[in-house]
């Protein structure tokens, strides 16, 4: 089983659980489809323009999502200009539909990210219309793990939203 694992640079795993009122099999397929992931990815004051995602899901594939900074107010505080693109080139490790896909990304120092990251998330069914999401990601250094779990968090937060439309 692939899952995130701390490391002496960054010890800091993440593990966020949600429960959305949608079947497993829809839930999945936020995940790969380039048109429901771009609707989704990103926290907020940032977007993912559909040309900027490219999946293919199957072992060794991409998993490549670029936001793009929208918000004034966050570009004046991260000292960017608005419209600073964030890459996350991210490969697909495993996957087994409807239930499981394991990415990863190497590391990004000049972003804070000094380790390459493992993503997983599992999909449980809680019956035929409730789907359990189970995200473990890591590992992250002390200053980073705050704002990957925001970003986690407020990204989440949209897909319950799309789910629930």
């Amino acid at each position: 089983m692939i899952r995130p694992m701390p490391t002496d640079r960054a010890n800091r795993i993440l593990e966020i659980t949600r429960t959305y009122d949608a079947p497993r099999e829809e839930v999945f397929r936020y995940l790969v489809e380039p048109a429901l992931i771009a609707q989704w990815w990103g926290p907020d004051g940032f977007s993912t323009p559909v040309d900027h995602v490219l999946v293919e899901a199957r072992p060794g594939g991409p998993h490549r999502k670029t936001m793009v900074l929208e918000s004034a107010e966050i570009a004046a505080g991260m000292g960017v200009p608005v419209g600073t693109p964030f890459p996350d080139s991210a490969v697909v490790l495993e996957i087994l539909p409807p239930e499981l896909l394991v990415l990863t990304s190497e590391a990004q120092p000049e972003m804070g990210l000094v380790e390459r990251t493992v993503t997983r998330i599992e999909l449980h069914a809680e019956g035929p219309n409730r789907t359990r999401l189970v995200l473990v990601d890591g590992p992250y250094a002390d200053m980073m793990a705050p704002h990957a779990e925001s970003g986690w968090t407020q990204q989440l937060a949209k897909l319950e939203r799309l789910l629930a439309s």
